[in-house]
C-alpha cells in the first residue's frame, strides 16, 4: 500500500493545543462580557487603572480563581480589547 499523500488531498497534519489551561479558556469568554467597560473607554476609573478594578470584579465573580489566574485573564482581556479597538474602521 502507497502512503504518500495525493496530489488530489491536502496533507492530514494534526494541531496540538497549545493552551495549557482550558479552564481558563472557559472563563475567558464570560469574562469578556463582564469585563468590557473597563477596557471600551482605554482610560483608568476614578484615577486607578482599569486593570485593577477589572481583577477585582473578576475575582468577585469567580472567587475560585487565584490571583495569578486572575491576572492571567484580565491581561489577556486588555490584549482583546485593544486588538478589537486596532481592527475597527472608522
Amino acid at each position: 500500500m502507497n502512503n504518500a499523500a495525493s496530489p488530489d488531498q491536502p496533507p492530514v497534519t494534526t494541531v496540538q493545543e497549545r493552551r495549557k489551561r482550558p479552564d481558563l479558556r472557559a472563563v475567558f469568554e464570560a469574562a469578556i462580557h463582564r469585563l468590557e467597560p473597563f477596557f471600551s473607554k482605554g482610560e483608568g476609573l476614578n484615577g486607578s487603572t482599569a486593570d485593577y478594578w477589572a481583577a477585582r470584579v473578576l475575582h468577585e465573580a469567580n472567587p475560585a480563581l487565584t490571583p495569578h489566574d486572575v491576572k492571567v485573564l484580565v491581561d489577556a482581556a486588555a490584549r482583546y480589547f485593544r486588538e478589537r479597538a486596532l481592527t475597527k474602521t472608522p
